[in-house]
């Protein structure tokens, strides 16, 4: 098999099969506070930004089941944050929002931070990354 003659930079956009449009818009829009940048009407696509790239999200069609969890071949999408680990927790406590999982120090493609772990609407896991790891990482 040939190598590719390109380099490749990143991740441009993931997509997301879901069930119910306006639920998925609430949360990542919501909640996570990401702006509905187009909505592709002939495909049935809704692009929300997230940074340089995007999340896409595609609601299922008339008849169509979405896949339980742990057969949607995607463990769990990871979005850097910017801000304060705490603020962020408190004012996701407040609206009654509390992790699955963490905080907890992780690593990551911009190195060492903190994650903590939401569902979405149809529970797809999203990860939260500050920076920074909150706690002194030790390493063996």
């Amino acid at each position: 098999m040939a190598i590719l003659p390109a380099r490749v930079t990143g991740i441009d956009h993931v997509v997301l099969r879901v069930t119910d449009i306006e639920q998925t818009r609430a949360f990542y829009e919501g909640v996570l506070g990401l702006h509905l940048e187009r909505i592709y009407d002939r495909i049935g696509l809704w692009q929300f930004r997230a940074g340089r790239n995007l999340i896409d999200v595609l609601p299922l069609k008339e008849g169509e089941v979405l896949a339980p969890r742990e057969q949607r071949g995607i463990e769990h999408l990871c979005l850097n944050i910017e801000g304060e680990l705490d603020e962020v927790l408190e004012a996701l406590a407040a609206e009654g929002i509390r992790p699955v999982l963490g905080p907890l120090e992780v690593y990551g493609s911009s190195g060492f931070g903190t994650s903590f772990y939401l569902r979405d609407p149809d529970g797809y896991e999203v990860e939260l990354k500050v920076p920074y790891a909150r706690t002194p990482v030790r390493m063996p």
